[in-house]
């Protein structure tokens, strides 16, 4: 009965702010003002959407963690703050999106970056407090708000341009926070549209390899086909970029694969089937166009970086601010480019160093199959191309991670940490041919490194290689 009070308690504050807003809106229109700035349908956007996804995992999924009660919501500051052992994908995928929606809530309702961080904060700090009987958790408060910006300003913009191209379901997918605000205000959002520089489909197959070497036991590992899709988007022109309009500038690229094989350890699932979800991106906050001369492009800048692989082999992800150098040089009909970006790791993640095999060597109970990281990054790209299309990319991700302590794992039945300094690179190197207007075909080749020194476990290394062949559709 009391979880019920507060749901209707929660039910009538959110009508009171979409009444209230719709009036603000009666009075904008009087006024022939949509840009301004309605604080108060922000804040019913973000309580809708801690709403809606609460009473999904109470009343849908029956999720125990959701099943609030009043001792729940008393006394906050009683509560330990910790890092917790969710599923990778809820926290560094799903928390960092329903960060965005909190982020787009407000964006919607025409309030800047800065101020939409803000409110993705408070939505974060209400669900953690207020909307679960778990402890708080540490890691979430910082993706979910941070993350949520660096989503919530792309899929943004990205709606932004569906919208001004007509294509109005593409646009409520990128922003669904829409089906609130553009209810209560009447009209869309409005802001830059024709800005795309790239926004494609790429669908791609190919074989992978993959050996990794740890406790003086080597594992080899082949999958003779995988295959998938990834979504692309390039917003504006990398180069001779000057703003102070934050994410005026952004790459980001979302992919899914898998496949079948066969490897040393054919007897286990996961050991036999290969799959992969990753997530690239890097934005603008500020950026300056120095001029180095004619047919010299350059950009300089404070960038954000938001990293994520989860795959059969891999577990990473990085949120990291930073300092960015892009230089393209045009020479008829050809050019070449570079970039190079150092970014400092507010906080990253990697894999548990038995990934592939916890189930393979003995008495292993993994209490999360990933830990807690910081450290720096550094990204560099090469890349070269012609007018009539023909590209060449070469784009290479090092990292320099260090684990925190108390990572909590276990093993032969005896707990301890992989505490200490792990070093990864991902290299992507492809060739693209255009076919015609809207589709290319190419070649890539993907190389994984790791090396990691612990402190109380055998150190590692592991190499993965996968070369695809792909055909890319391009859209909008």
């Amino acid at each position: 009965m009391k979880f019920k009070k507060i749901v209707i308690v929660l039910s009538l504050a959110l009508t009171f702010f979409n009444t209230v807003s719709a009036q603000e809106f009666s009075s904008d229109v009087v006024k022939q003002d949509c840009n301004k700035k309605h604080y108060i349908l922000a804040a019913g956007g973000v309580l809708a959407v801690n709403g809606v996804i609460g009473s999904w995992n109470r009343f849908v999924s029956r999720a125990p963690w959701a099943k609030v009660s009043f001792n729940d919501l008393k006394d906050p500051w009683d509560k330990e703050v910790k890092f917790d052992r969710d599923w990778y994908w809820t926290n560094f995928v799903l928390h960092p999106y329903q960060g965005g929606l909190y982020y787009l809530a407000a964006r919607n309702a025409n309030l800047n970056l800065y101020e939409s961080l803000l409110y993705a904060g408070a939505g974060s700090l209400m669900w953690e407090y207020w909307w679960e009987t778990n402890a708080p958790s540490i890691n979430d408060l910082v993706y979910t708000p941070v993350g949520g910006m660096v989503t919530g300003e792309m899929l943004y913009r990205l709606s932004l341009e569906a919208q001004g191209k007509k294509h109005g379901i593409l646009s409520f997918m990128a922003n669904p926070t829409r089906l609130y605000s553009d209810f209560v205000q009447g009209h869309g959002s409005s802001g830059p549209t024709g800005m795309l520089e790239d926004c494609s489909l790429k669908t791609f197959m190919g074989m992978s390899l993959a050996t990794s070497r740890a406790d003086g036991d080597t594992l080899n590992e082949v999958f003779p086909f995988f295959g998938g899709i990834e979504f692309r988007a390039i917003y504006a022109d990398p180069y001779g970029h000057d703003s102070n309009d934050p994410y005026s500038q952004f790459y980001f690229e979302f992919g899914a694969a898998g496949g079948k094989g066969s490897g040393e350890y054919v007897e286990c699932n996961k050991c036999t089937f290969m799959s992969d979800i990753h997530i690239f991106s890097d934005g603008m906050l500020i950026s300056r166009a120095p001029d180095f001369g004619e047919n010299v492009d350059t950009t300089f800048g404070i960038c954000m970086e938001y990293d994520f692989i989860w795959s059969s082999f891999i577990e990473l992800s990085s949120l990291a601010p930073g300092i960015a150098f892009k230089q393209r040089f045009n020479n008829g009909d050809s050019w070449k480019a570079y970039q190079v970006r150092l970014s400092g790791v507010i906080m990253g993640t990697s894999d548990y160093y038995y990934l592939r095999r916890a189930e393979d060597v003995g008495d292993i109970n993994t209490y999360r199959d990933y830990g807690y990281t910081t450290g720096a990054e550094l990204v560099t790209k090469l890349a070269a191309g012609k007018k009539n299309g023909l590209e060449f990319d070469w784009t290479v991700h090092g990292y320099a991670y260090w684990k925190y302590p108390g990572q909590q794992q276990k093993h032969n039945g005896k707990d301890f940490d992989d505490t200490g300094w792990e070093f990864m690179g991902f290299s992507d190197v492809s060739l693209e041919l255009p076919l015609s207007k809207t589709v290319n075909l190419g070649l890539a080749d993907e190389l994984y490194f790791k090396k990691a020194v612990y402190d109380e476990v055998p150190d590692m290394w592991q190499v993965y290689n996968a070369i695809n062949v792909y055909a890319r559709f391009k859209f909008m």
